[in-house]
């Protein structure tokens, strides 16, 4: 299923307007007016391409971000980022929570694998017989609601993250797991990742794959957009993006041409 027109054009538009705000926006700074040997060897254009890039990069994550919610939109009853006075709220039992910092132990000592099912049951379990409970506030990414009233809380980040945020990542998300157990709900949880930088081959980064299990807890590239848009979808947005990118590459080049008389 590909994403219709109308998506098309909104994600398009949302791209491109931002894009060209980064290129009106763009100059070299004091630190940069002048680097003679890195234009002696790449040419000032060259040079400016690089920082220009860069300043998108950083941006990009806030921009896929977006995107993915004008995409599960368009297929979720609800998909909406929780946060500030909306954050995720709800109490977590005190046995579920030692069930999960144990979990999170011993996945960081390589005690055991990651194995979604197995962890979403233990903490079920856990938060059935105990009175005990603590409050707890998280926010969400990226909360998603099925018109059969399914609940899927994804955590969203880049390609390439060290192993304490990996940790965090997982320890939020099996908090969320305990928080709507509580509530006599089974939810489900993912990490989310744009792409992954080592295709054509698997994603091998250890730090995520000690916590989180592919296609159990953990979607990327492919994966992950067409299940937020359905079948197609990640083909569609390369597609986007490249429509966009030679629609910009104009104004960019306009840009670079004055930054480099100036």
């Amino acid at each position: 299923m590909a994403l219709k027109n109308k998506l098309q054009s909104n994600i398009h538009n949302f791209l491109k307007e931002r894009l060209l705000k980064k290129i009106d926006e763009y100059s070299l700074n004091a630190d940069d007016s002048s680097k003679p040997f890195q234009y002696a060897l790449f040419t000032k254009k060259g040079y400016l391409a690089k920082g220009f890039i860069h300043g998108c990069e950083t941006a990009l994550g806030n921009w896929h971000e977006s995107i993915a919610k004008i995409i599960a939109t368009e297929n979720f009853k609800v998909a909406e980022k929780l946060q500030g006075a909306n954050k995720l709220k709800g109490q977590i039992t005190n046995e579920a929570q030692k069930t999960f910092e144990n979990i999170l132990s011993d996945l960081d000592s390589a005690i055991r694998e990651p194995n979604h099912k197995k962890e979403a049951a233990e903490i079920f379990d856990a938060s059935q017989n105990s009175n005990q409970t603590v409050n707890r506030i998280q926010t969400v990414d990226l909360f998603l609601k099925r018109k059969n009233g399914e609940e899927i809380y994804l955590e969203i980040k880049g390609p390439k993250p060290n192993k304490n945020e990996m940790r965090a990542a997982k320890r939020d998300l099996l908090e969320i797991l305990a928080m709507k157990a509580r509530e006599g709900k089974k939810v489900k949880i993912y990490l989310g990742m744009y792409y992954n930088p080592y295709y054509p081959k698997d994603y091998q980064r250890w730090t995520c794959l000690k916590f989180f299990n592919k296609g159990q807890d953990f979607l990327i590239g492919k994966d992950f957009w067409d299940f937020l848009g359905g079948n197609g979808t990640y083909e569609n947005l390369i597609k986007i993006y490249e429509d966009v990118g030679e629609e910009i590459r104009p104004v960019l080049d306009k840009k670079f041409k004055y930054l480099t008389k100036a």
